[in-house]
Formats: structure tokens, C-alpha cells, sequence
């Protein structure tokens, strides 16, 4: 056979095999799962190109699964955190004239104002907890299994919260809304792995990007229903509550019915051909040929590194560019916390009001706001490939902080004129702000985590990622509130410092990961190579004959075997 062909792609053993090397080299294929037509090298070394070539089905596929899998829960995350919002004074009420009737004591003012937030917070220690537990779980059940335990949990907080208005019942209230951030925890912890895992390289920014997109949607969503015309009365409140069972139910639905597990996971049981079926649906037959070997070479780390302890969250502080990517992936969901994109989610009303609008000219305003937060995900989701991670997440941050300089002014100088003028110009930079933080470090920060790192740490990665971000989420707004009544408008300086701190580290240390193989930006993270930027030439694709493997844990990426055999050799 002429060296330009590249023989079929091996049968898989049963799952019964004794172990991925003998699956990955074995050489019968099955005509109904691998295609005998023989590949030329030049579409071995293509990778995700030959996406421009096929099926719009397959495309759309991906844009539908991927948008029913965010639905389950970064959807959540938004509708949540705004929900509070518009509600705010509604739901006080109820919280106090429950605690009156059952408990026989009232609530005032000051406890209002460390309670009301420990409320809203308790979202995020759920989200937390979930987070830190998604890892094991998610890899001992598969993502399909767990997507529908987090959809279960979620559907139970829900109806928690629409029934806690006919028992008047505070506790009920509450604890839903601790259930509902562990749902959501569990679910947005795991929903990048899934969405990562089963997309073509040349995807993953786009897809990526749709966590940030539904998040703004239930942003929206929620602003619009808790507004007083609407949902937002002490009547009607509980119904934005029960709405939202709708999107878990079509993610229960998907996951029971319709979509694949992870190709990794599949694998990783013995279920090859499932995994195949699942790659065929999103990439081209070549590409998903090419992929095969590619995860039979991750699965074969990962247990090597397994059993020698390599994958524990010590042996990631012990290897030099996972940990320099942990510190980047939690510093930068700090970061985000701390952007004051908080203030404007739980309080938005309240500084709209504190700056000259009334109660329900502030919840309209707010609403209408939201709606650049969606058109920042948009344009987001269709420059992310284009411009590239770095610049949007360090440009962002920059672009925050003069933005929360200029909310601070604007505050100071309604404080002493009290011109109704001002009240516009301040909602004209609220807009802003939603819009820059939805273009790039709102929904980057969710999934970077998978672009940094192998597949070996990945899961332990994100979790802790977002678990950072959650925590941090509980914390942020316990401190501006307070902070606002004492020291007024100076507060705007907890977000404006770690912007600028952040976004002078990240310029030195953060990585470009747009479209390139997760082997490169390891080497370039334990600084065996340089930045694309900084690289003079690089061969064409046509030259590459042979696949870097990423790094384990302990020693670096120069140190594994250079090549996989020739047979299932790809670019």
C-alpha cells in the first residue's frame, strides 16, 4: 500500500479486553462501524478542517445538543441570581411575615440586611458543594446519568419553592433554594467536560461560549418575569418558580431518550462502538476515525498515572503546568466574583434606585439592561475563535474595571447634584457593563479550565474552578451590601483593584488556546515553548507526521513516546 494511505481504523476489542493498547492496535475493522475506504495523509493531518465539508446536520446537532445541555444549567445559574432581583422586596416580605407567624418574632431592618443576602447567598454555598463533589460522581455514573440526577434535584428545588408560598413556609423557601444551587453546581461543574468531549476542536470556543449564552438568557428571562407587571407581586411569584421546571425536563428528556454519553467515558466502560456512534454525530467520518486513538492515548495516561497516584490533587500542585493553570482558572473565577458583576445581579434595582429611578421604573430599567448582557454573549459567541481567549479575558477585565471607575463617578456625582441626568448616564454604563462581561470573561471563565489542562486533571480542574467561583460568588455580595451603607460609593474599589491586579498577571502568564492542541499549551504552560506570537515559523500541516501526547503528572510533555503507532497515527 503507498505510504499516502492510511489503512482503516482498528475494531475495538470487547469490553472484556485486557486493556486500551490492544483496543487501539487491533486491526479488524467491522464494515458497519469503521468504513474500509482507505484515508490519504493529507486528511490524516487535517483534523477539524474537514468540518468546513460536511453536513449542515451534523452542525446543527452540535448547536441542539449543546444548547439542551446548557439549558440544564448555566440557564439555572442566570434565572436564578436574577430572579432574586426584580423580587427582592416581594420575597423579604414573605421571608418576615413567615418568620412573624411561625416563629413569633419579627426581623428588623439590620438583621434584614444580613439575612436577605444570606438568602440569596445560600444559591451559591449549594452551587459549591455541588461543585466539589461533581468529579467522582461524574466519573464513576457518566455525564448522561448525572446531567439527569442534577436535573432531578433541580426539578425537586423548584417545586420546593412554588410550594413554600402555599405553606407559607420560609424553610421550605430557603432549603429549595440551597437544593437549587447544588443542582446547579453539579450540573455546570460537569457541563464543559461534556460539551468539550464531544465537540471538533475548531468548536469548542463556540461551544463553550453557549454556557455564557443561556446564562444571559435566564438573565433576561428572569429580569422580564420578576418585574412587577408580570410575576413580581406577592400573589404571582411563586409561578417564576415552577416556569423553570420546563428546560430540566427537556434536559431529562434528552439525556434518557436522545444524546450519548461522553465518548471517553464510553470507552473508558468497553462500549467502543457507542463512542464512535456518538463522535460520528458531531465530526466527519475521517475525523472521528482519528479521534478513536486519540482517547484510547488519553484513557492509557490516565490509568498509567492512576495507579501511580499521579492524577491526586497533590500530584497536580507537584507538576508545574497544571499547577500554573489551577492558579490561573481559580484566580480568574475570583475574578470574576469580584467584578461586581454580583452587585449589578442581586442589587441592580437597588443601586438603580439609589441613583434617582423609582421602585418600578428601577425593575423595568433593569430588565431592559439585561438585554445587552444578551447581546454580549452573541457577539461573544461569534468572535471567540476569531479574537481568541487571551484578548477577550484580559481586555475584559481591563475594560471592567474602568467601567466600575466610571459607575463610582457617576455615583459620587448624583450624591452631590442629584440631577435625574446622571440617573441615564449611569443605566447607559450599567448596559455597558453587562455587554463587556458577557463578551468574554463572563463565559470564559466557566470553561477555561478544559482548554488548560489534559484530560488527566480536567474534571478536577473545573470543579474546583467553579467551585472557586461559587464560594466567591456567597462572599462578594455579603461584603458590598454592608460596605455600600457605610462607606458609600468607595465600595465600587473591592471590584476595581482585583481587576487591575488580575489582569496584569494574567498578561504574563496566560496562554492562547485558540484552536491549538491542549500538547502545545502545556509545553508553552512548564515554558518548554513559546507563545504562538513569538513563534517565527511553524510547519505546515501538511509536515506533521507524528502527535505529541500530553504531559503526566510528575514529568513533562518532552518526556512521553513522540508518536502513536503508524496505523493509527493522526495529526
Amino acid at each position: 500500500m503507498s505510504s499516502d494511505f492510511l489503512p482503516p481504523l482498528p475494531l475495538p476489542s470487547p469490553p472484556s479486553a485486557p486493556d486500551l493498547q490492544q483496543r487501539r492496535n487491533s486491526c479488524i475493522p467491522p464494515t458497519d462501524i469503521f468504513p474500509p475506504p482507505p484515508l490519504l495523509s493529507k486528511d490524516k493531518t487535517t483534523m477539524d478542517n474537514s468540518w468546513e465539508s460536511s453536513s449542515m446536520i451534523k452542525k446543527l446537532r452540535l448547536i441542539l445538543t449543546g444548547t439542551v445541555v446548557v439549558l440544564g444549567g448555566s440557564f439555572h445559574f442566570g434565572y436564578q441570581i436574577s430572579l432574586i432581583n426584580p423580587l427582592a422586596d416581594v420575597l423579604q416580605d414573605f421571608i418576615k411575615d413567615s418568620v412573624n407567624r411561625t416563629h413569633e418574632t419579627s426581623i428588623d431592618e439590620f438583621s434584614q440586611r444580613i439575612v436577605w443576602p444570606s438568602v440569596a447567598g445560600l444559591l451559591f454555598i449549594g452551587a459549591f458543594i455541588g461543585a466539589l463533589f461533581s468529579p467522582k460522581a461524574m466519573q464513576q455514573m457518566g455525564l448522561r446519568s448525572f446531567f439527569s440526577l442534577s436535573s432531578v434535584i433541580l426539578l425537586s428545588s423548584f417545586l420546593l419553592s412554588f410550594s413554600s408560598k402555599y405553606f407559607q413556609s420560609a424553610e421550605l423557601f430557603i432549603f429549595g433554594r440551597f437544593l437549587a444551587g447544588i443542582g446547579i453546581g453539579t450540573f455546570t461543574s460537569t457541563q464543559a467536560v461534556y460539551l468539550s468531549e464531544i465537540s471538533p476542536q475548531r468548536f469548542r470556543g463556540v461551544m463553550g461560549s453557549l454556557t455564557g449564552f443561556s446564562k444571559s438568557v435566564g438573565f433576561v428571562l428572569a429580569s422580564g418575569i420578576g418585574i412587577p407587571q408580570i410575576l413580581g407581586t406577592s400573589d404571582l411569584w411563586q409561578w417564576a418558580y415552577l416556569i423553570e421546571c420546563i428546560p430540566s425536563i427537556m434536559v431529562l428528556i434528552g439525556m434518557l431518550f436522545f444524546f450519548y454519553d461522553s465518548p471517553v467515558y464510553l470507552i473508558k466502560n468497553g462500549e467502543d462502538k457507542e463512542a464512535y456512534k456518538c463522535l460520528e454525530l458531531y465530526h466527519t467520518t475521517n475525523r472521528a476515525q482519528q479521534r478513536m486513538p486519540e482517547i484510547y492515548a488519553e484513557l492509557e495516561r490516565d490509568k498509567r498515572n492512576n495507579a501511580e497516584g499521579k492524577t491526586t490533587l497533590a500530584a497536580m500542585f507537584n507538576y508545574l503546568p497544571a499547577r500554573k493553570a489551577f492558579f490561573i482558572c481559580v484566580l480568574v473565577n475570583t475574578t470574576v466574583s469580584f467584578s461586581g458583576i454580583m452587585a449589578v445581579s442581586f442589587f441592580g434595582t437597588f443601586l438603580l434606585q439609589g441613583i434617582g429611578f423609582t421602585e418600578n421604573g428601577a425593575a423595568i430599567a433593569n430588565c431592559f439592561a439585561s438585554f445587552s448582557g444578551l447581546l454580549g454573549n452573541v457577539f461573544g459567541t461569534l468572535t471567540i475563535d476569531k479574537i481568541g481567549r487571551r484578548k477577550l479575558i484580559i481586555g475584559g477585565l481591563l475594560a471592567l474595571a474602568a467601567l466600575n471607575s466610571l459607575l463610582m463617578f457617576l455615583v459620587y456625582l448624583f450624591k452631590f447634584t442629584e440631577d435625574v441626568n446622571t440617573g441615564y448616564a449611569f443605566l447607559v454604563v450599567f448596559m455597558l457593563f453587562l455587554f463587556v462581561f458577557s463578551l468574554g470573561v463572563g463565559p470564559l471563565a466557566l470553561f477555561i479550565a478544559t482548554e488548560l489542562t489534559t484530560a488527566d486533571f480536567r474534571p478536577l480542574m473545573q470543579s474546583a474552578s467553579i467551585a472557586t467561583q461559587y464560594l466567591t460568588c456567597f462572599i462578594s455580595p455579603l461584603i458590598f451590601f454592608p460596605a455600600y451603607d457605610i462607606i458609600g460609593p468607595l465600595t465600587f474599589m473591592i471590584f476595581i483593584v482585583p481587576l487591575l491586579l488580575t489582569s496584569t498577571y494574567l498578561y504574563f502568564v496566560l496562554p492562547e488556546t485558540k484552536n491549538r492542541p491542549i500538547e502545545h499549551i502545556v509545553d508553552e504552560l512548564a515554558g518548554l515553548s513559546a507563545p504562538p506570537s513569538q513563534q517565527q515559523h511553524s510547519p505546515p500541516p501538511s509536515a506533521v507526521k507524528e502527535v505529541t501526547l500530553g504531559a503526566p503528572a510528575s514529568f513533562t510533555s518532552t518526556s512521553l513516546p513522540k508518536s502513536i503507532p503508524e496505523s493509527v497515527a493522526v495529526s
